[in-house]
């Protein structure tokens, strides 16, 4: 049998799963996911030829080879430049439907055989959004898709009207990926000369992934060494904050100044802190959703909570 403390854990356990959420906290993760995975689409456009192609920097057989595990990408079946093209505008097509509600989940599907399909193909050009974007996509296809923040017909909307409310599963391992992330990234340093010597912030201020590289950083170097373990501080802070409801402001801030400040140093790396601020609204509450609906806009073809 089961005591009254333990029964009262599992219930905590199974309620981060099974807990009825606000459905406007689905949508506004879908919303902003299928925004980001856009202007992510957006930047691998000019490039597409050189990734994707036949003729580009790997072709297919090079890359099947070296692949450890499983490899499946639909874009093995675009060998030239019209195909390549012609997918990338109908993930980019499944991305705007997404953010407007129409059809979601048929419309996460083909935004997650994207995320798969072009890792899989150009395992070279993969920076650190990418990874978070796919796995994202993962987690918003299986996630509950309220018709809320959607755009539908008037019949739609009354086909939805008496849909029971979304469990809150899919929120809660949005939230366990973020803390993984930043987990992951603080156990990955703690093994690396220069993040526990305090000197990786110069290093990184002088190499060509620095927006401002340049013999100026020699000048600061105590100071850059503050930096450096201020930054491994905040990725320790920011999960325990996020994951106290009373402190989560806190840490939402905490994130927000270390990804700033990434993106503000770092040469290109815009998109890493919307992707990740983006999983940081799965830590949202109701009453956060109702400040934020008091200011936006009413309209007839939207449905709200």
């Amino acid at each position: 049998m089961m005591t009254a403390d333990a029964k009262s854990l599992f219930s905590r356990f199974t309620g981060l799963f099974l807990d009825v959420a606000d459905p406007r906290l689905y949508a506004c993760v879908r919303i902003a996911f299928a925004f980001v995975s856009l202007l992510n689409l957006m930047q691998i456009w000019p490039d597409r030829e050189v990734f994707f192609t036949a003729a580009g920097m790997v072709d297919h057989d090079t890359v099947q080879k070296y692949t450890v595990g499983v490899y499946w990408s639909a874009l093995d079946l675009c060998s030239d430049l019209s195909a390549v093209s012609a997918y990338l505008l109908c993930s980019g097509a499944a991305m705007v439907l997404l953010l407007l509600g129409v059809w979601p989940r048929l419309a996460a599907a083909v935004v997650y055989v994207w995320h798969v399909s072009y890792a899989m193909r150009a395992p070279l050009v993969l920076v650190g959004w990418d990874e978070v974007l796919r796995c994202t996509s993962f987690l918003v296809l299986i996630s509950p898709m309220p018709a809320c923040w959607a755009l539908q017909s008037r019949r739609a909307r009354k086909k939805t009207a008496f849909r029971p409310p979304p469990l809150r599963y899919g929120l809660t391992l949005m939230q366990a990926q973020l803390v993984a992330i930043y987990v992951h990234a603080v156990l990955a340093r703690l093994s690396d000369d220069y993040w526990m010597s305090g000197d990786f912030m110069s290093f990184f201020l002088l190499s060509h992934n620095s927006r401002w590289p340049g013999l100026w950083v020699l000048d600061y170097g105590f100071l850059l060494k503050g930096v450096t373990y201020l930054v491994l501080l905040l990725e320790l802070a920011i999960p325990v904050l996020l994951l106290i409801r009373r402190w989560r402001w806190w840490g939402v801030a905490a994130g927000i100044f270390l990804h700033a400040g990434i993106s503000l140093m770092a040469y290109n790396l815009e998109l890493f802190f919307l992707a990740m601020l983006m999983l940081y609204l799965s830590f949202l509450q109701p009453e956060d959703m109702d400040r934020l609906q008091s200011h936006l806009p009413k309209s007839r073809g939207m449905v709200g909570k």
